[in-house]
């Protein structure tokens, strides 16, 4: 009986203690908040991200700020181990890479959400965050988003103990299809959560469509060059043959001027001419093959400004 009454007393110790911390932290979002003005943009963001109040609350309560690239880089080095498009920095704010690509129209919202997502986490209790984790990783196994799969897995690599809280963001911004448990996890942020991953895979699919018509070409760019080097041998071997007809008719010709050679002759014009096809055949597919080069290089270039148009780091590592 006595170490049941000591275990409820330290229950109440702890839950006294949580409250007393949380209602310091309310205490003190309350003051930020009255020092802070959203900027139409940043409002724009939490609106079309469909923000709850909660959310919001805590969105403004790190007076995110919308930065230039160097900028982002320079306030963002210190935090997350990839490409930075926005960060949260405890104690400091979240910052968020301008991105003004057209082609790229989602990516500060999503990036908006996902940095609001790690003060969520951060806030959450040790025993709520444990609850969330088992949740989250019980989702990842059934994870088949390649991208999403090898992204956890740098994360995985570089700092271990960054993969929860990662992935609480990750999921909660992009994957479509979550367990009841985790949807309802969401709601305390997200009014429609469905629309933040429309966002993603909205800006996704340009890459996805880049590097997937960029594999149709280099399929077909493998298929033509088999075919251009099986036709250039075979131009050469039909180069040889000529010159050696023309070589044989000319000494028999010089030999003995008075025979007949006009059969000899016109079987000999009738291979120029084929040899001459072939090599206008070689030609036109040498120059359909060059188009095709340049297409392909043309939508790797585009991929690269893409990339670039985002990224403070390396090409390999792009990620918020």
């Amino acid at each position: 009986m006595k170490r049941l009454k000591r275990h409820l007393v330290s229950a109440i110790v702890v839950v006294v203690i949580i409250i007393g911390i949380r209602s310091a932290q309310d205490l003190q979002d309350w003051s930020k908040l009255l020092r802070y003005q959203p900027s139409p943009e940043i409002a724009r963001l939490a609106t079309v991200t469909t923000m709850t109040d909660t959310a919001r609350r805590l969105f403004y309560v790190n007076q995110p700020t919308i930065e230039s690239r160097k900028s982002a880089l320079n306030l963002c080095q210190s935090s997350e181990h990839t490409v930075v498009l926005g960060c949260y920095v405890s104690n400091k704010g979240i910052f968020l890479q301008a991105v003004t690509d057209p082609r790229l129209q989602g990516v500060m919202e999503v990036t908006a959400a996902h940095e609001m997502l790690h003060v969520a986490y951060q806030r959450m209790s040790l025993f709520e965050q444990t609850q969330v984790d088992n949740q989250l990783q019980s989702v990842l196994e059934k994870i088949q988003n390649p991208r999403i799969i090898k992204l956890v897995q740098t994360y995985n690599d570089q700092d271990p103990k960054s993969v929860n809280n990662e992935l609480h963001s990750i999921l909660g911004t992009e994957a479509r299809n979550l367990s009841p448990e985790l949807e309802e996890h969401y709601q305390i942020y997200f009014t429609n959560r469905s629309k933040i991953v429309a966002l993603s895979e909205q800006y996704e699919g340009v890459f996805t469509a880049l590097r997937d018509k960029a594999k149709i070409l280099t399929n077909q760019l493998i298929t033509r060059k088999s075919v251009l080097e099986q036709l250039s041998v075979q131009v050469k071997q039909e180069a040889e043959t000529v010159e050696s007809e023309r070589s044989s008719l000319q000494s028999s010709i010089a030999s003995s001027p008075q025979s007949d050679y006009s059969f000899r002759v016109s079987t000999f014009n009738s291979r120029v001419q084929s040899y001459n096809q072939l090599v206008s055949q070689l030609r036109q597919q040498t120059d359909e093959y060059n188009q095709l080069v340049t297409e392909h290089n043309s939508l790797a270039l585009e991929e690269k400004s893409l990339v670039e148009s985002l990224e403070n780091k390396s090409a390999q590592q792009v990620s918020r």
